[in-house]
């Protein structure tokens, strides 16, 4: 059988070349993204990353580079898509869409530890604070109520809202390949969209903190979180009340998405990190 991935392996070089970029010498899989499928290309003119579209559209990726810029201007790193020579970002050839971006020294961290934490905490309140627009509304992303299905009181309070990352989780960072404590890059905004702060803080506590089996939810990880977060920006009394239920929240709305799309060992460790806090329903 033909897989998908062997045929996007097959088209790296054609992508490369749309971008003016000369025949890898290696190529390899990154990661194990729903939303899009990421290789790595090393050629003589440095190392790139070809990321093929799964189920991103080209609003989505606009709304990236409207990000990308925002964030760079403020110091965070994050990949920004090269443009062809005549001003296109993305490559497209029958069924297979895909950009390109310069690879960032970075690594994808195992796991997370405090000082890694609070400082994945400082940069999600940077970009709470940074991004202030996109090129298009997102209202598909899961974290909305119509979206997820999932009824919550929170959304009838009068809580802070914005554009969120909506998927900052351990493979949505690079960090620092030796120190590995420190926030080098921040990827993927396929979810990016207006929703509450704290839905976005809840579903990085419910992601990050968690022990070395990822079953359990570790409380020390998410003060720290939540203290990298306060250091820039302040949640208000309401915020604080009402993160618990963002936090539930958030974790019935990946359940249930799991759960919907066959991946059932993710649903199981989100149910068992809900159940570890024994907050009652």
């Amino acid at each position: 059988m033909f897989l998908k991935t062997d045929l996007e392996t097959q088209s790296v070089s054609d992508v490369l070349a749309f971008f003016g970029i000369e025949i890898p010498r290696e190529i390899t899989r990154i990661g194990d993204g729903i939303a899009n499928h990421s290789y790595i290309a090393k050629t003589n003119q440095g190392e790139y990353v070809v990321k093929f579209l799964v189920a991103q559209t080209t609003k989505n990726i606009e709304n990236d580079i409207i990000i990308q810029k925002q964030l760079r201007r403020v110091g965070i790193n994050t990949p920004l898509y090269i443009q062809n020579k005549d001003g296109r970002y993305i490559f497209n050839n029958n069924d297979t869409s895909a950009v390109v971006s310069e690879r960032i020294d970075g690594v994808i961290p195992r796991k997370v530890m405090g000082k890694l934490a609070k400082d994945i905490g400082q940069k999600l309140a940077i970009f709470h604070k940074s991004v202030l627009k996109l090129s298009y509304p997102n209202n598909k992303g899961l974290m909305n109520p119509k979206v997820s299905g999932i009824v919550s009181e929170l959304f009838a309070q009068s809580l802070p809202k914005g554009i969120i990352h909506g998927d900052l989780h351990n493979g949505n960072i690079l960090v620092d390949p030796a120190e590995k404590d420190s926030v080098v890059a921040i990827l993927d905004f396929e979810e990016a969209g207006e929703n509450l702060y704290i839905v976005d803080l809840a579903v990085t506590l419910m992601s990050v903190c968690t022990s070395s089996d990822e079953n359990i939810v570790d409380t020390d990880l998410m003060q720290a979180v939540t203290s990298g977060y306060e250091s820039v920006r302040q949640l208000s009394k309401e915020e604080k009340y009402w993160l618990p239920e963002a936090i539930k929240y958030s974790a019935k709305a990946w359940i249930k998405w799991f759960n919907e799309n066959g991946y059932d060992k993710y649903a199981e460790k989100h149910q068992m990190r809900l159940n570890s806090l024994n907050w009652k329903d």
